[in-house]
């Protein structure tokens, strides 16, 4: 389907997220709610939204465009995502679930260390095919704009390599990827100390990548106790700032490393995890506008506590959802990760769906997305559902319909046309 003029009509329930747009918490009055509707799409971008009612009243010639009374969401917003590694670690489930932590693992050469190792032996082409592979199935559960991660290279050519993939799905792909250099993800073996492969990133890395026709658009990095300080990353985002590139922090993921201080200090757009940030670090975020991307997969596979919500709402943090899918969490559902929001964090499915459209596209800097409104990009869910209780509710079928990206449809009936001819 090209991007001409057409209607989707007879919407059962429409989420336009009208009423969110502003808002740094919501409930059900912000999804701004309309039954038996019609949407009108020009050129991928929304024109009008309404009642069936008002539609048959405009003198419109469109394409129309059925839906039978289903529910219509805007794309999911995938603002936290690592899909772009090779191998597999399924089998330090087991470690886990014996009490083995996260950083012991990693602490072994496991976790994130096995994964470097894996992605730099791994060839364009594989790595190519596998991020494919997961980024479809994404796409097939409603993402239709996401972010992506580099991280598991940690060398110039490596890094360089993973950027260099990932342009090449974008340039091919039929959503919309946005690379992420994730510079300070895990000090590699061949440095003695995390502050040596700080400097090594500081004054070689990054400027070969800046250099590079591959350049990302946000920076990030891993700012937890034992693996990089507030101090390292401080350095590093400030250099990275130096090259025009907006910030990102993991902060806080397994114990209070200031990392939610040194998102608000260094005006990040988001700081992700946030599990054991303090009250005080919360509310300098609210203070400078950084979104607080909630990962409660994450918590749900490494067998933490997940987020508090109650103490990120009292701060007055906007929040938003992603899937962290990764090695560590392979998640490639944003309704599961909602139906975890509500019944782990207690969030309503009114704001975990917000969360993971309004809210994502403000953790990427966006506007122009997450929400069904004149102006806004057609991204667009239609759900085997009438309500947006359901997407909470029912988890583990395949519920979603269609999906649309800039007006064109890009997945339909649960066979993937995204990227039938991409596979190398």
């Amino acid at each position: 389907m090209n991007t001409n003029s057409y209607a989707l009509t007879n919407i059962g329930e429409l989420v336009t997220m009208a009423a969110a747009d502003k808002a740094k918490t919501w409930d059900e009055s912000s999804l701004a709610l309309l039954h038996d509707a019609a949407v009108i799409v020009e050129s991928g971008r929304v024109s009008w939204v309404g009642s069936m009612r008002q539609y048959r009243s405009l003198s419109v010639k469109a394409k129309e465009i059925d839906v039978k009374g289903r529910l219509v969401t805007p794309g999911f917003v995938d603002c936290h995502n690592h899909a772009l590694f090779s191998g597999s670690r399924e089998d330090e489930l087991d470690r886990k679930l014996k009490g083995e932590s996260y950083i012991s693992i990693l602490q072994s050469g496991g976790g994130i260390r096995r994964t470097i190792k894996e992605t730099r032996e791994s060839s364009e082409s594989q790595l190519y095919k596998q991020t494919v592979t997961r980024i479809e199935h994404l796409i097939r559960n409603g993402v239709t704009t996401m972010e992506l991660k580099t991280g598991y290279g940690q060398d110039i050519a490596s890094e360089i390599k993973l950027l260099k993939v990932a342009y090449e799905i974008a340039k091919k792909s039929s959503i919309e990827i946005i690379p992420t250099f994730l510079g300070l993800h895990a000090t590699p073996p061949e440095y003695e100390s995390s502050s040596d492969y700080l400097s090594f990133v500081v004054k070689n890395m990054l400027p070969a990548i800046m250099q590079s026709e591959y350049k990302p658009v946000f920076a990030d990095c891993f700012c937890e106790s034992g693996i990089f300080n507030y101090d390292q990353c401080k350095s590093y985002l400030a250099a990275c700032r130096g090259y025009g590139l907006r910030l990102k922090v993991h902060a806080d993921e397994f114990s209070d490393s200031n990392g939610a201080l040194l998102a608000a200090e260094m005006k990040c757009v988001s700081a992700d995890h946030l599990e054991y940030s303090s009250y005080e670090g919360l509310k300098e975020m609210a203070r400078n506008d950084v979104v607080a991307v909630l990962l409660p997969a994450t918590a749900f596979y490494s067998n933490i506590k997940p987020p508090d919500l109650s103490k990120i709402q009292a701060a007055g943090c906007m929040v938003a959802l992603g899937t962290d899918i990764s090695p560590n969490s392979w998640v490639e559902s944003p309704q599961f990760v909602i139906a975890l929001a509500c019944n782990m964090m207690r969030m309503t499915p009114a704001m975990a769906l917000a969360s993971f459209t309004v809210g994502s596209a403000k953790a990427l800097g966006r506007n122009d997305i997450g929400r069904i409104m004149p102006d806004c990009k057609a991204d667009m869910i239609v759900w085997d559902f009438t309500n947006y209780r359901e997407i909470a509710y029912k988890i583990g079928g395949s519920y979603v319909s269609s999906v649309f990206k800039s007006g064109e449809k890009i997945y339909e009936d649960r066979n993937s046309v995204s990227f039938s001819n991409l596979v190398k």
